[in-house]
């Protein structure tokens, strides 16, 4: 039951952001989990990162001194949160938001994101 409401919470919080791709990667389980619900200008990010990948990469390989990354190519963007030792997001969007306005945008996501698995812990 649990895992079906995070799904819905999940799905209802891409369409709230304009989030078209979500991945969620968990090593214990050694699954990433994808809810799509829109189409990407370009797929390469999501393909290099996720399709042709494994949960290492989105736990481990891509991890900064930072609480969350930010991948882009073009207008495609990619913000990848790691929400604790064994588990990552990224959440996949096309966006014409510069500087600032995206750097202050993909925080608040960020934000955002972390507040959604805590609300259903």
């Amino acid at each position: 039951m649990k895992v079906i409401r995070m799904r819905k919470k999940i799905i209802e919080f891409m369409r709230q952001n304009g989030i078209a791709v979500f991945a969620e990667a968990d090593k214990g389980s050694g699954v990433i989990h994808i809810e799509k619900l829109g189409s990407l200008e370009s797929w390469d990010l999501f393909q290099q990162l996720v399709l042709y990948s494994e949960v290492d990469v989105l736990c481990d390989r891509t991890r900064s001194k930072f609480p969350f990354q930010v991948w882009g190519q073009g207008d495609t963007g990619c913000l990848i949160s790691w929400l604790d030792e064994n588990k990552a997001t990224a959440m996949f969007f096309d966006s014409e938001r510069k500087e600032k306005a995206l750097t202050d945008w993909l925080r608040i996501l960020d934000q955002k994101v972390r507040m959604l698995y805590k609300s259903v812990e």
